[in-house]
This record gives C-alpha cells, structure tokens and sequence, in this order.
C-alpha cells in the first residue's frame, strides 16, 4: 500500500472538542501530524465540511484551528474522521514535527 500522506504522522490519544456546523462536541485523537489529524467521536459528520478543531498537543499548548474533514471510517459504535489543517502557522507545524519526533524515539 502507497502512503498518501505528506507529513509522518504518530499516535495521539487526547480528548479534544469540535465545532461543526455550529454545534460543539468532543472526540478522541488517533493520530497527528504537520498535516492534519484523526479523531473518534460518536457524531456523524460530513467529509468536505468544515470545522474548528481545539486540542492540547502538551498539557500547556493548546490550539484552535480550522480544519477540512477529508475521510471518514465508520464502526459500529463509532466514526473515525481524517482532517486536514487549514492555514496552520509556522509555529504550530513546528511544534507538532517536534512531538512527532519525540515520540518517535519513545
């Protein structure tokens, strides 16, 4: 299997919140990288659409960004959805390769 994705991407267990089409809610991450990232949550959402995405990436750095769900993987209980980031800054791209690569080496 080829990989699609563009930036490596590593495990990313942490309750994050959404908003989607005015409605808030929250998920649980997969996986994150530079890119984007993937989520679990129980609420049906729609590949193309918009959303805001809130998340720490360490108990002190949080961010808010707007995202595009891109691919969706669907369960009996619940979805897994794959978001790419929107306009993400400099900064937040370099801090995300910096916790990609830490915890690669764990």
């Amino acid at each position: 299997m080829i990989n699609k994705r563009k930036y490596p991407r590593k495990a990313y267990s942490r309750v994050l919140s959404f908003i989607s089409s005015g409605n808030a809610s929250t998920g649980r991450g997969v996986e994150i990288g530079e890119g984007g990232l993937s989520f679990t949550t129980d609420m049906q959402l729609c590949v193309d659409q918009k959303m805001i995405v809130n998340f720490f990436l360490s108990e002190k750095d949080f961010f808010s960004i707007r995202v595009t769900l891109l691919n969706v993987l669907n369960s009996a209980k619940t979805s897994t959805y794959g978001v790419s980031f929107d306009d993400i800054s400099i900064a937040l791209k370099r801090q995300i390769r910096a916790y990609v690569a830490r915890t690669a080496l764990n």
